[in-house]
């Protein structure tokens, strides 16, 4: 399955349409500017990768599963949110991005709700041990799907990567991004859900196999 061209799709009518339907009753609507302070932060300079850009195929991915989703309001939200901090290098931007959701929707969101919210977006550490919520493997596999674009694409996103982390050397980078990379790899399956297991799996198995084999070449 070829992803869909993606088009800008992170615009503030999408953003304050899901906000609003998530409020408790009398909850105040700030969600014009919160949908404003999150476009500002995706276009800090220092991100290559985590961008707006990054947000606008993010949400194209989970057009495509939504509706396989237990809580798809609180799905969506957590990728909004996900990379809302980043600096790069930084171990905790994960958890600063989901304390910046915690604080804006304190008492305007349930508590169960924020806290399913943040569950989700503390799943995108990779690290395996936030999965316990059903719909987590869905924000897992949404992070990860960009390993399943065309090649070209895939390259473009790790060049970007690359760039934001430019205090590293090459060697340095290429190690940690190789641990990484062969980590996912050598999992049973590189996705957590069967829709992308089906849909995108074997191009990500591809185009790591590529990247390692050109990393290994250039060594």
């Amino acid at each position: 399955m070829t992803p869909p061209a993606v088009e800008k799709i992170s615009g503030a009518r999408r953003f304050q349409s899901l906000w609003q339907r998530c409020l408790v009753e009398g909850a105040t609507d700030a969600s014009a500017a919160i949908h404003q302070h999150l476009v500002d932060g995706y276009n800090e300079p220092q991100r290559r990768y985590h961008t707006l850009a990054h947000i606008d195929h993010c949400l194209s991915m989970f057009d495509q599963c939504k509706s396989l989703a237990v809580n798809p309001d609180a799905l969506e939200i957590a990728v909004w949110f996900h990379d809302a901090i980043f600096v790069p290098g930084k171990p905790d931007n994960e958890a600063l991005s989901a304390e910046l959701y915690l604080d804006l929707s304190a008492g305007v969101h349930s508590d169960d709700f924020r806290e399913l919210v943040d569950r989700l977006i503390m799943a995108t550490l990779h690290d395996g041990r936030s999965l316990d919520d059903s719909d987590a493997g869905y924000m897992v596999d949404i992070d990860l799907s960009s390993f399943g674009l065309p090649w070209k694409d895939f390259l473009r996103d790790s060049q970007h990567l690359r760039e934001e982390s430019a205090e590293l050397s090459d060697a340095d980078y290429f190690r940690k991004q190789g641990e990484f990379r062969a980590c996912l790899l050598a999992r049973p399956h590189f996705f957590q859900t069967d829709f992308f297991r089906q849909h995108y799996e074997q191009q990500a198995r591809d185009n790591l196999a590529k990247y390692f084999d050109q990393l290994s070449a250039n060594s």
